[in-house]
């Protein structure tokens, strides 16, 4: 009989060691990543979101008589109310202002909303906190205009003592044609849903407004129907999370004048890709009827 010498013995034992090793290793699998938002938390990035974008109707023209913006309570769900509806009119500062080039914008002038209700379809809007109005361009006369909001803050509150409120603070730069709006929202909006909870959305948007039939816009009166594109970024806070957005119109939002309920979009898709630290998730907000949207969320 062969003999086994121990060397032998040594290397076969440590061959049987590593096809052990080898045979009860599995290589290694990386375990599916949980998405950056729940669905009701992304449901409350799209609120917001859709608010600020149907807050831009309000900024791109304003009240050429009293400085009041056209749209006043753009929270899902509430309606459009107009600006007839007001119980009071904001103070204007100074008055008259001056106008040095003699077009529609005055050189500077604060409109201060305090005070300032308006009802209809069961529900009250409060105004408060006041907007600079200034012509970036006083000795031309022209359209473009830039809106500083101090505080501006929108309350609205329905027939069963629910109240959601925006504040606004920030910068728009506007320049309107008769046939399109180019607009610079460099704005912060903080928000209490009506839960309670609050949010805060900082955003640097470009955004441009062309209007459905060309040459219908006018300096100083509601915006015509027409769609929106967007884009830009912004950051997303809620209580100690924070998300980074990049927010896109996939498909132009429709503006509709006619819409009764706010936001006035009845059609397009708002995409806001969300992310937190190394994992993104894509928010989809499709608009399908005045007032009314859905939203989805997948890995981005």
């Amino acid at each position: 009989m062969r003999r086994i010498t121990p060397s032998a013995w040594r290397t076969a034992a440590g061959t049987i060691t590593v096809a052990l090793f080898a045979a009860c290793s599995t290589s290694p699998t990386t375990s599916p990543q949980n998405p950056v938002l729940t669905q009701p938390e992304a449901s409350a990035v799209a609120e917001v979101v859709a608010t600020d974008a149907a807050s831009l109707v309000g900024g791109a023209t304003l009240d050429a008589a009293t400085g009041m913006p056209f749209a006043l309570a753009p929270m899902p769900g509430a309606p459009a109310l107009a600006p007839s509806s007001a119980t009071c009119t904001p103070t204007r500062s100074p008055s008259p202002p001056t106008n040095s080039d003699g077009d529609p914008v005055p050189d500077s002038v604060r409109v201060d909303f305090t005070g300032c209700t308006f009802t209809g379809d069961g529900h009250t809007v409060t105004l408060s906190g006041s907007i600079d109005i200034v012509d970036p361009t006083p000795a031309t006369t022209d359209r473009a205009f830039r809106t500083r909001s101090n505080a501006f803050t929108r309350s609205v509150t329905n027939s069963t003592g629910t109240t959601r409120s925006v504040v606004e603070n920030g910068v728009r730069s506007v320049v309107p044609t008769a046939d399109q709006v180019q607009l610079a929202d460099t704005m912060t909006t903080e928000y209490t849903f009506a839960s309670g909870t609050t949010a805060s959305h900082v955003r640097k948007w470009l955004a441009t407004f062309a209007a459905d039939q060309a040459g219908s816009i006018q300096m100083g009166s509601r915006l015509p129907s027409g769609t929106w594109t967007i884009s830009g970024s912004s950051t997303y806070t809620s209580g100690t999370n924070s998300y980074s957005l990049s927010v896109t119109t996939s498909d132009p939002l429709h503006y509709n004048t006619s819409c009764s309920v706010e936001p006035r979009f009845d059609s397009g898709t708002l995409t806001a890709v969300v992310t937190k630290g190394t994992v993104s998730t894509t928010i989809t907000i499709t608009f399908t009827a005045c007032g009314q949207y859905s939203v989805s969320r997948s890995a981005a």
